[in-house]
């Protein structure tokens, strides 16, 4: 897998809702090293540290796609139904937008028949 520069900027991170984090109720141990403080009954998450996993992942499905590989885009909230259909379409792709049924993902044999 070959690196390449993505622009990811953290303040669009932050203008396009990235999550920040939860509270220190809900947390897992395993979330530890992405921590990046405690404020407020809150666990902030390191977006400097996200932004380098996305530019990862951005490699990932970059590569993945070039191999001619296809993908499946689930976004099931309201706010982005339909930014998932339209991204979706443009990128010829599957997509789930109004309800993920159970079972969608270890029936995968079954699931890509009906795509």
């Amino acid at each position: 897998m070959t690196r390449r520069y993505w622009n990811i900027n953290l303040k669009e991170m932050i203008e396009a809702g990235v999550h920040f984090g939860h509270g220190i109720k809900k947390w897992n141990r395993k979330m530890a090293p992405y921590i990046l403080a405690k404020r407020k009954g809150t666990h902030i998450i390191n977006l400097t540290r996200t932004a380098c996993f996305l530019s990862e992942a951005c490699d990932l499905v970059f590569d993945a796609a070039s191999q001619g590989k296809s993908f499946l885009i689930v976004g099931t909230k309201k706010i982005a139904t339909d930014l998932v259909a339209s991204a979706a379409i443009r990128a010829r792709c599957h997509y789930v937008n109004k309800k993920w049924f159970s079972g969608m993902l270890t029936n995968w044999s079954i699931t890509k028949t009906r795509l």
